[in-house]
Order: structure tokens, then C-alpha cells, then sequence
């Protein structure tokens, strides 16, 4: 076990105490979700890039903390007039490795942290204040500046990233905190020292950072099956005014206590114990006229752009899927997913405006071969092709400002994509004005409403089961050093992850398009 001290723990000890004592004693509890890793994935891309800006510098890579202190020093004393990258020093028991390390006049030299954020955060100036420290034990510092992402770069392409980051001066910023430290490595040590500490969940959980052991910390605080934070958008007076009365089961609530109507509504089904299902449901999606496109889009953003004219952290779509109802039980997919190679914005709207709109090659099975759209609905009997049915979304915000951006970048496209976007139907408040189950716990996600409809469709068989993890994928996908092996692992499960979503939604409206059955009587009103 490693009770020693770095930068990064005592980070983790000014998020949570518990977070660095479970970090230390329980790193087997470690459940990083796919945002944390893609943030890792990320770092450790611009920390490259920076890199290169300082071709004469030199990396201390050796991977064992002892050899890279004496790697360090050796640097130190024969190059005093190159860059170091990851320089490893330490002071009283405290371990930091220091993104870079510039040498400047009389034997000084400028300490930068490299952040993959467009700006200066709270978070930011602590940590530098530990790297500096523990930095100036060792060397003379003239200045402690940060180097982030500069949000105004646009990419000119030829591998040209010489304005990518702002460098920030914070030598004044992190001066009231430097006498700081020394007591922040006290209370650490005093807390890794003694049991684990007993803080419940809270803010601090996802604050700056989502904290890997939230899994455990809820499991073990949580002990009624409908906690209030299965009620949505639960402001703080309504929690803690509950929380006054001891009241922590969504089923104690006092008739009389005030709730929004949707809590109401959501408070009700649980004592109830009968899932909300209402009948005018079915007369809505049974309304909506064939064909019935399903679409759903996907977007990456790079840190790091790579495509010639995007900025740093531009969203960019890089991925639809679409399956076509043509008329009850038959259906034909559709998908897209960005090459690299291509401009991202023109491929990807020239290719949905050819699945919705015109005529289209479609892959058919594999005992036929790829023909126009025109010719199938033909062998289908079908009157004409569907260009001009509904679109139906989940949550339309997110589509219709991607369609948007799309016809503002594209303006010989934007007629069509308008009229593609006047055709979107939003099915997330149609379901969340008429159905609840328990199983959702207060949230209307295509992926807490799947599991009450349709059972049998899961995302847990696939490569990539969620949004944060299809983001990861797709990071994976654009770098260099993937495999082509690997890349096309990556492409296949990235087409199942997004053909599984507008699936979703066609099982989705057929289970609405029936009469709802008040049967299922849930185990809800006895506690």
C-alpha cells in the first residue's frame, strides 16, 4: 500500500477527504466512468502537443518514481538550458511531476502546468500551487504561469498548432495559497492515518472532478429503495425541508408538501404502486403517419483539432443512424459514421439529406446487392419514396442546433437541412407527459426509459453501452497510434451503439401505440 503523498492525492484530499483515503486503502473500489477516462485520453494529448511546441526539451520518462527523482536531477545539473517535460521532484514526503519546467535567465526557471480547459479554474491555482511548492525546494522559480487551450484557434491545417494555447501568468494567483500547503499535508496524512472518514454524498462528488468511488459512498448511504433523488429537479429548500421532517423515502412525503407536478406525479405512481401509463398516448404516436424516420445523432469534440478550419472543442457531428418505418413491421436502417479523412460537416449532411430527403443507397442483406431507394419501395409496392415523413428524435434541442450549425457552415445546404429540421418530432416530452415507471428513477434518458418498454433490448451486450463511452470510442478512433485492427473494432461498435438508440425509439412508440394495461401491480406502497 502507498500511504506516500503527491500533488495529485492531495487534490483528491481538497475534493473529498474520503476520496483520498479510499484512493489509498480501497483503489480496488475504483469505478472511473467513460467521461473521466476520456478526460485522462485527453490530457494526455495536449500534454503531447505542448510538448512539441519545445522540440530542444527533454522528457523524464523512467516509469519508477526513485529513478525518475535521479533522472531529474541528472537533467538538471547537465542541461540547465534545455526544457524539461514531467520533471519528478519532491519535498517533505511530497511527490509532484511538473508538466514543464523552461529555463530562464540567472539560473531560474518558468514553471507551467498544461490544462486541457480555455481557461484559468479555482482547481487550477491549487494544484499549481503545490507543484510550485514543492518545485521551489529545488530550483528558483521566476514565474508559475498555466498553459490551456486557446478556444479561438482555428486549425490551418500542415500540423501547424503553434497558437493552440494561452499561457496564463498566475504567480500572484497562487501566492496567498503557498503557506497553504503545508497544513493541507498534515490534514492528509492525519486522515490517511485514522478510519475510513464517514462524509456522505454531496456536491464534492462531481466537484471539480466526478469522484470514482460515487458507487460505493451512495451504496453504502442509501438505504431506502425510492430516495429523494429519485425526484427530478428537487430544489435545495424542498430537500432540506424534507430532510428537517427525517423524511428520506419518496413515500413518507406528506400529502400536503409541496412538489412540482411532475414530483407529484412521480410520488404518486410510487404509492400507488402502478406504473403511469396514460391512454391518450396511444392516439399520439399512433397519429404520426408513415414513414417514420428514427434518427439520432452522435458528435466528438478534440481538444486538439484535427480537421482544417474547427476550433477546439467544436462539436462536431460525426455520426448518424436512422431506421426508416415504411409502414407497420417493415423497416429499413440506415446509418453514417465519419472516415477521418473527410470534412465532417459536408459528409455528414450531404449523407443524411440522402437518407431523408432523396433517393439513397441502402445495404441490403447480404443475398442482394445495393440498390436506389426508388427501386426498393417499388419491390415493396410502396405509392412513392418517403423523403418527406416525421423524424422522430429524443430530446429535438440537441439535433435541431446541430442542424442548425450544419445550414450556418453550409449555406448551398441550409434550405434542406431547414426544412429536415421542420420535420423533427420530439419523442422525450411526449413520454414524459404520459408515462412513468419506478425503474427510471426520476429521469426520462432513452436509457432509464428502454428497460420499462422493452426488455429485451439491452446496451450492456454491446462494445459501448453510453454516450460518455461512444465520445471514448471515438477519441480512440482518431488517434494515430490505433491500430487498424482496432479501428475497425471501434467503427463496428460505434454503428451497434447508435443503430441500438434509433432502434430504441421505434420499440419505444410500439409499446405506446398500445392500449395501456393497469395490470402490473408494483411492490411500491409497503416500505
Amino acid at each position: 500500500m502507498n500511504t506516500g503523498l503527491s500533488k495529485s492525492r492531495l487534490m483528491d484530499w481538497r475534493q473529498c477527504p474520503r476520496k483520498l483515503w479510499l484512493k489509498t486503502h480501497r483503489p480496488e473500489l475504483i469505478d472511473y466512468d467513460t467521461d473521466t477516462e476520456t478526460r485522462f485520453r485527453i490530457g494526455f494529448d495536449v500534454g503531447e502537443r505542448a510538448r512539441a511546441l519545445y522540440p530542444t526539451g527533454l522528457l523524464i520518462d523512467e516509469p519508477d518514481l526513485t529513478a525518475a527523482l535521479k533522472q531529474t536531477q541528472t537533467a538538471l545539473r547537465e542541461y540547465p538550458n534545455r526544457p524539461l517535460f514531467e520533471a519528478t521532484l519532491a519535498h517533505q514526503g511530497v511527490l509532484v511531476r511538473v508538466d514543464l519546467l523552461l529555463p530562464e535567465t540567472r539560473g531560474t526557471y518558468r514553471l507551467i502546468e498544461v490544462k486541457a480547459s480555455t481557461g484559468v479554474k479555482a482547481q487550477h491555482i491549487e494544484d499549481a500551487a503545490i507543484q510550485a511548492w514543492v518545485t521551489q525546494s529545488t530550483v528558483a522559480l521566476s514565474e508559475v504561469a498555466l498553459a490551456h487551450i486557446n478556444n479561438q484557434f482555428v486549425y490551418a491545417g500542415d500540423n501547424d498548432y503553434s497558437d493552440l494555447f494561452t499561457i496564463t501568468p498566475i504567480s500572484d494567483a497562487i501566492a496567498p495559497w503557498l503557506p497553504e500547503v503545508p497544513d493541507w499535508i498534515a490534514q492528509a496524512r492525519a486522515i490517511l492515518s485514522a478510519d475510513e472518514p464517514h462524509i456522505a454524498p454531496g456536491e464534492q462528488c462531481d466537484t471539480p472532478y466526478p469522484c470514482p468511488f460515487k458507487a460505493h459512498c451512495a451504496e453504502a448511504s442509501t438505504t431506502t429503495a425510492y430516495p429523494l433523488n429519485h425526484l427530478p429537479r428537487l430544489s435545495g429548500w424542498r430537500r432540506a425541508g424534507l430532510e428537517q421532517l427525517g423524511i428520506s423515502d419518496i413515500r413518507d412525503i406528506p400529502d400536503d408538501y409541496p412538489l412540482t407536478d411532475l414530483q407529484q406525479r412521480i410520488t404518486n405512481v410510487i404509492r400507488g404502486g402502478q406504473i403511469e401509463h396514460q391512454p391518450k398516448v396511444a392516439r399520439i404516436v399512433n397519429a404520426l403517419p408513415f414513414p417514420r424516420y428514427f434518427l439520432d445523432f452522435e458528435t466528438s469534440q478534440c481538444a486538439v483539432p484535427i480537421w482544417t478550419g474547427t476550433r477546439p472543442y467544436q462539436q462536431l457531428p460525426v455520426q448518424w443512424s436512422c431506421h426508416i418505418e415504411l409502414f407497420p413491421g417493415t423497416t429499413v436502417p440506415q446509418h453514417f459514421l465519419l472516415d477521418k479523412q473527410a470534412d465532417p460537416m459536408r459528409a455528414f449532411a450531404e449523407s443524411l439529406i440522402l437518407a431523408v430527403r432523396e433517393p439513397c443507397d441502402i445495404t441490403l442483406p447480404s443475398n442482394t446487392q445495393s440498390r436506389r431507394m426508388d427501386a426498393i419501395f417499388a419491390v415493396l409496392d410502396y405509392p412513392e419514396a418517403p423523403h418527406k415523413g416525421p423524424i422522430l428524435v429524443y430530446n429535438a434541442a440537441f439535433e435541431k442546433r446541430i442542424l442548425a450549425e450544419l445550414a450556418q457552415a453550409l449555406p448551398d445546404l441550409a434550405p434542406t437541412l431547414e426544412g429536415i429540421s421542420q420535420r423533427i418530432i420530439d419523442l422525450l416530452p411526449i413520454v414524459r407527459e404520459h408515462y412513468y415507471h419506478p425503474e427510471m428513477k426520476g429521469s426520462w434518458s432513452l436509457k432509464s426509459v428502454l428497460p420499462t418498454m422493452a426488455p429485451h433490448l439491452s446496451y450492456e451486450a454491446l462494445g459501448i453501452g453510453a454516450g460518455g463511452e461512444a465520445s471514448s470510442a471515438w477519441q480512440e478512433l482518431l488517434h494515430p497510434q490505433t491500430t487498424p485492427d482496432r479501428c475497425e473494432q471501434l467503427r463496428d461498435a460505434l454503428i451497434d451503439y447508435c443503430g441500438l438508440d434509433t432502434w430504441a425509439m421505434l420499440e419505444m412508440v410500439r409499446f405506446l401505440s398500445k392500449p395501456s394495461e393497469q395490470t402490473e401491480t408494483l411492490h411500491t406502497a409497503n416500505h
